[in-house]
């Protein structure tokens, strides 16, 4: 427990102080001549270095991390029909007989960089992802599904195409995407935003939405309209899954997802960012980014309370969407701070930087199997 405390606390402050500096720098660099700081400046570099080191070093961190090290060290890819891009990945790192903390970290490496590079033209939000990155439930996600969340990464970089209406760049990086994971195909749509935002300005609507599917997903006997999810899941590259949904089903369907600590403080973040996204996007400027990422925000909100008390399979898919909460706190909490909104700002805050901790404490008060996975370990320590 203890270890998992430092580590992760650790991190996030050198990742936070770097960002603020990087942040800082810039800002009087922007003022002083109009340039930019690039993401090749010593602060970036070190929070990159920093972030992989931890990423890399770990075991046993994560749900699928052993299946992957068994793929990495025993080259098993034939019980399961894996993208190209990734075996052409591991297979590399293997062919020139890389340690596994290599390997990891390079998946690491993806990770933060596309969601930095998400911000590169909002340098100032950089401080708050770096504290959420490691505070809230992204890094224990991210060392999880690795292969998607690098995709998810990817996504929320991708924005920028969208914004700027450039549609072929963004098909061809989902495209490259689905080599990495196959369900990236269900992201290919998203170009139509290009053409016209979905603007949700009227929060007591979006908050009615929401609650309308706590409700339904709180009892999803919906879920039988779902019969062909075996092949719909097959396709998008989750086999494993697909081939044992009637017995995942059986077993998980109708379950109660409680009310705890975790789940409470995410849901009152999405509640406090969509209580203040109508003056959020008067602050920025009507942006039109803004607009996309909160459309894809609030799709991920409305899906989650729908399938949380479905099975694990349908919030894989759902994790495109969902992690968008990431930016659009960063947002809020810029937002709330400027505006000298403290109480907000100090709830929000609290919200997100004690996510950890309470999944710390339930890892030790309640040590089962799955559970153990989100406490940090060390290879060398094993």
């Amino acid at each position: 427990m203890l270890l998992s405390v430092i580590v992760y606390t650790t991190t996030a402050l050198l990742l936070f102080f770097l960002a603020n500096n990087y942040s800082k720098r810039d800002n009087v660099l922007c003022l002083s001549s109009g340039k930019h700081l690039s993401m090749g400046s010593g602060e970036m570099v070190l929070s990159f270095i920093i972030f992989c080191i931890v990423a890399g070093a770990r075991y046993d961190v994560g749900v699928d991390y052993l299946s992957y090290l068994d793929i990495y060290l025993n080259k098993n890819f034939f019980y399961r029909d894996f993208e190209p891009g990734f075996i052409l990945v591991t297979q590399y790192f293997q062919s020139i007989g890389a340690h596994y903390f290599f390997y990891f970290a390079f998946w690491a490496f993806l990770q933060i960089f596309f969601i930095y590079k998400s911000c590169e033209d909002e340098k100032y939000l950089l401080p708050f992802l770096a504290l959420f990155i490691m505070l809230g439930p992204f890094f224990l996600d991210w060392m999880n599904g690795i292969r998607q969340c690098a995709v998810c990464c990817f996504f929320v970089f991708s924005i920028r195409y969208i914004e700027q209406k450039r549609i072929l760049p963004f098909i061809i990086g989902i495209l490259l995407s689905t080599t990495i994971h196959k369900s990236a195909f269900i992201l290919i749509p998203f170009f139509l935003l290009s053409f016209r935002p979905i603007v949700l300005k009227n929060k007591w609507v979006n908050l009615i939405v929401i609650l309308i599917c706590v409700i339904l997903g709180s009892s999803p006997t919906w879920i039988g309209i779902t019969s062909n999810a075996p092949e719909i899941l097959k396709f998008l590259g989750y086999d494993v899954y697909a081939d044992s949904y009637d017995r995942i089903m059986d077993l998980e369907t109708f379950r109660q997802t409680v009310w705890g600590p975790s789940r409470i403080s995410l849901f009152a973040i999405d509640i406090i960012v969509i209580l203040h996204y109508p003056m959020m996007r008067e602050y920025y400027k009507n942006s039109r980014k803004i607009d996309i990422l909160f459309f894809i925000f609030f799709l991920g909100c409305c899906l989650y309370n729908l399938f949380v008390n479905t099975s694990h399979i349908y919030l894989r898919l759902i994790q495109y969407f969902t992690i968008f909460k990431l930016p659009l706190t960063a947002y809020a909490l810029f937002y709330l701070k400027k505006t000298h909104k403290i109480a907000w700002f100090m709830i929000l805050c609290f919200l997100s930087f004690t996510y950890i901790y309470f999944v710390i404490y339930k890892s030790v008060a309640m040590p089962t199997e799955v559970l153990q996975k989100n406490l940090y370990k060390f290879f060398f320590m094993i």
